[in-house]
């Protein structure tokens, strides 16, 4: 009994983990930007990551719109900044390709990120705050393989409906040239009179 309740502890935590990824479909040549209010020496960290690992731009800027941190091409990524002035920073998703790309992004805030290390705490507790970002990273990254194990199942589940479709209409076609080759050589015997 107690394993089912774990279980279900569990599936529940990544269906929350799961809910807190943004997940946006990219049409060809365009960019999505997203904003963050900051505060000066706030932590901001997002990870994302594409879809069959396509690649495209990614780009953090500052609140003069200036680049403060660029990843040209890539299929993922990971990224944290500290910001300079209090705020709105943007960090941008630019699809250069000439189809569509799914990006799996997950941003973390200021008041998400409580890992940042406190000059006042013990090395102990600092400690600790480096392993939970370890392991908030880890389950985002977890997430982002879930997502990619789902559109490959797609992918497959498709693959197999195509093949299993292509297999029926060859059974078809060989089944009915032989049954043409059948009608034309007896055809041919019975004009002969042999048959």
């Amino acid at each position: 009994m107690l394993g089912h309740a774990a279980k279900l502890i569990v599936a529940l935590a990544l269906l929350v983990s799961h809910a807190a990824a943004y997940t946006t479909i990219m049409p060809p040549n365009t960019q999505e930007c997203y904003f963050e209010r900051l505060k000066q020496s706030q932590h901001f960290t997002i990870t994302f990551e594409t879809a069959g690992k396509l690649p495209v731009d990614f780009q953090i800027n500052d609140i003069h719109r200036n680049a403060i941190y660029t990843m040209p091409h890539t299929g993922e990524g990971t990224y944290t900044h500290i910001a300079k002035a209090d705020g709105r920073h943007s960090y941008c998703f630019k699809n250069n390709a000439p189809h569509d790309i799914v990006v799996n992004f997950n941003p973390h805030g200021p008041e998400e990120e409580p890992y940042a290390i406190d000059h006042d705490a013990t090395p102990a507790e600092n400690e600790v705050r480096k392993l939970s970002h370890n392991v908030e990273e880890v389950r985002d990254h977890f997430n982002f393989m879930l997502f990619r194990n789902e559109v490959h199942d797609q992918s497959v589940s498709e693959t197999q409906r195509r093949m299993f479709h292509w297999a029926v209409l060859q059974t078809l076609a060989l089944a009915g040239v032989c049954g043409w080759q059948i009608y034309y050589v007896r055809s041919l015997f019975k004009v002969r009179g042999v048959v």
